[in-house]
């Protein structure tokens, strides 16, 4: 199976990546404190929330190393064209 798709189409799906990203670094600062919800159940919700805020920049971190990966992967495919292209004497725009 082969999926043919334009270097100029992975680059733009690196860069929804790195906007998912940014989104997902937004998560611990808008999780910050609980609140009072009383003192049976603060510990509880701290938790929640500590855990919540972990999974955010874990998932954030996740986002932009895919970001990062995917847009390499274009990059070697243009530099690939490059290299094809310029061993038949032919130049790339670029």
């Amino acid at each position: 199976m082969s999926i043919e798709m334009p270097a100029a189409e992975v680059h733009a799906l690196a860069g929804t990546l790195r906007a998912a990203a940014a989104d997902a670094e937004e998560i611990a600062p808008r999780l910050d404190g609980a609140g009072d919800v009383g003192e049976t159940l603060q510990p509880a919700v701290e938790a929640f929330l500590d855990c919540h805020r972990t999974a955010g920049r874990v998932v954030a971190g996740e986002l932009g190393w895919l970001a990062g990966t995917v847009a390499a992967v274009a990059d070697s495919w243009l530099a690939l064209d490059r290299g094809l292209l310029a061993s038949r004497g032919r130049a790339v725009a670029g």
